[in-house]
């Protein structure tokens, strides 16, 4: 399992990717000051260091630069926390990620600096109601993972691959449904190993932008949801599909020029 260190002074920056970062699969150690974050680079052997920029720019403290260079000559990766006004000049090798953070793109980054072969779509596991229509006829089916650019669905009915139909996906929650376009990737047939599970890995084609910021704003959603288990532990605000989320460390990518405004912005 792949080891992380967070360093930053913000306590609801460091707890919220702290959960999330858990929540993901990884070990994570959290260090609220740079005398602390020094010595666990030091204890442990971390992958990948995600820091406060301020507490690596010049004029900053040069022992803990010292020891995060070193600990990057050893093989681990840089992600720097930088405010959206500030400015920093750092000698380091690392790749900058903006607070609030866009949680795809911290998905995304992550991935790249620790997986073989990352994933550059953040999935969620859920089970959801989804209709397929093809050839004049609508099959009612179930998704159960779904990402911004396709999803899984268990079908009572074959498809053939690269086979292409309409999908109508509600966004519980969110009274919204969207109306896209899938193109069948790969098949799962029933059988004892997969107890008789018969499904579809679906790509979603000819995307359009707005339909796919909606996407992410219900995805997002449903994972804040996921993490308010943790609300009676950390202080944090249970966040409903479709309401904006009283804090100031996630969020979600622009929306296009003439899209609507974002379900689910945290500013």
């Amino acid at each position: 399992m792949k080891r992380l260190l967070l360093g930053d002074h913000r306590e609801n920056i460091l707890t919220t990717l702290d959960m999330t970062l858990k929540h993901w699969g990884y070990r994570v150690l959290a260090a609220y000051s740079q005398d602390r974050l020094t010595r666990l680079i030091r204890d442990t052997s971390p992958d990948l260091l995600i820091i406060n920029a301020d507490w690596l720019a010049d004029g900053g403290d040069t022992e803990i630069v010292k020891t995060v260079s070193q600990c990057l000559d050893g093989g681990a990766s840089l992600i720097v926390l930088k405010n959206a006004e500030g400015e920093h000049a750092l000698d380091l090798p690392h790749e900058p990620l903006e607070v609030p953070v866009d949680i795809f793109a911290l998905f995304s980054a992550v991935q790249n600096h620790l997986e073989k072969y990352p994933r550059q779509n953040m999935r969620l596991d859920l089970k959801l109601p989804g209709m397929i229509c093809r050839n004049s006829k609508c099959h009612l089916g179930e998704i159960l993972s779904l990402s911004s650019r396709g999803l899984f669905m268990k079908t009572g009915f074959r498809l053939e691959h690269r086979e292409q139909f309409r999908i109508i996906l509600p966004l519980l929650g969110m009274k919204q449904e969207l109306e896209l376009t899938g193109q069948v990737l790969y098949c799962v047939h029933p059988e004892p190993k997969n107890n008789y599970q018969q499904g579809v890995g679906v790509e979603f084609i000819e995307l359009q932008s707005q339909s796919r910021h909606l996407l992410e704003c219900y995805i997002e959603s449903c994972f804040m949801e996921e993490l308010s288990h943790h609300k009676g532990r950390h202080g944090w605000q249970t966040h409903q599909p479709g309401k904006p989320a009283d804090d100031t460390v996630l969020h979600l990518p622009i929306p296009p020029r003439g899209g609507k405004t974002p379900l689910s912005q945290v500013n």
